[in-house]
């Protein structure tokens, strides 16, 4: 029998693929070096801006990310995963273009919150405004009501925690995005949700679960357990 691999589509950004490959590595058991699980991982930071294509400001980045997952084809890995929310919404593109099944990770965070959560009905979702506007939360999500943080505090502190001059994407991970992620977090206790999913694989790298007190997904932690479960169960 072929022994499974996993391929990492990455540099959506950097710091997020590192933190995926982290939290892997933490949630495999294991005795010794060769009991984790075989990966592949493609960093490829020069893939265009997803947020900037499905606003209409930038280019499609899925010759780049088909290309890219295409590499990882060659080395025969078992399936692809890209640790990246708002690159979902070009998913089935690039699962039209290559031959690896891909593994979805809005689907793992649906199968995770049925099991764990099931009186939960509103959800709270911190991601970019490119997620929010590619609506692939609405559409996994379709039976819950999904809500996003207001306008205001949608810019000041989540956009600012990710993009801005000391954002997570500039190497800031504590202070001030950890702040601004926590106000919007609790923002979005306040109009009604009951837990709150960090919706860009960026985030957990500076919004801390303990933050609020409803339940928190942390995406990258969640898929991790979920390959663990799939490579070594």
């Amino acid at each position: 029998m072929t022994e499974k691999i996993l391929g990492i589509l990455g540099g959506m950004g950097p710091e997020a693929t590192s933190y995926f490959f982290h939290q892997l590595i933490k949630a495999t058991p294991v005795k010794k070096d060769g009991d984790h699980i075989k990966t592949i991982i493609f960093n490829n930071p020069q893939i265009p801006d997803r947020t900037e294509a499905i606003l209409g400001r930038g280019e499609s980045p899925v010759e780049v990310m088909a290309k890219s997952a295409r590499i990882l084809e060659q080395v025969e890995v078992s399936t692809i995963f890209m640790p990246c929310f708002t690159a979902h919404y070009f998913f089935d593109e690039v699962q039209a273009q290559i031959h690896t099944p891909m593994t979805n990770l809005l689907k793992i965070i649906h199968h995770y919150i049925e099991e764990h959560h099931k009186d939960v009905k509103t959800v709270g979702i911190l991601c970019t405004n490119g997620t929010i506007k590619s609506k692939i939360f609405e559409k996994e999500l379709e039976h819950y009501n999904v809500i996003y943080p207001q306008q205001d505090i949608q810019a000041s502190c989540v956009v600012e925690a990710i993009y801005g001059e000391k954002g997570i994407k500039a190497g800031y991970t504590e202070g001030e995005p950890a702040e601004r992620l926590t106000k919007a977090a609790q923002h979005l206790k306040a109009q009604g949700a009951q837990l709150v999913i960090m919706g860009c694989t960026e985030i957990p790298l500076a919004f801390k679960d303990e933050s609020i007190d409803i339940p928190v997904i942390n995406s990258m932690k969640i898929a991790a357990q979920y390959f663990v479960k799939q490579f070594k169960g």
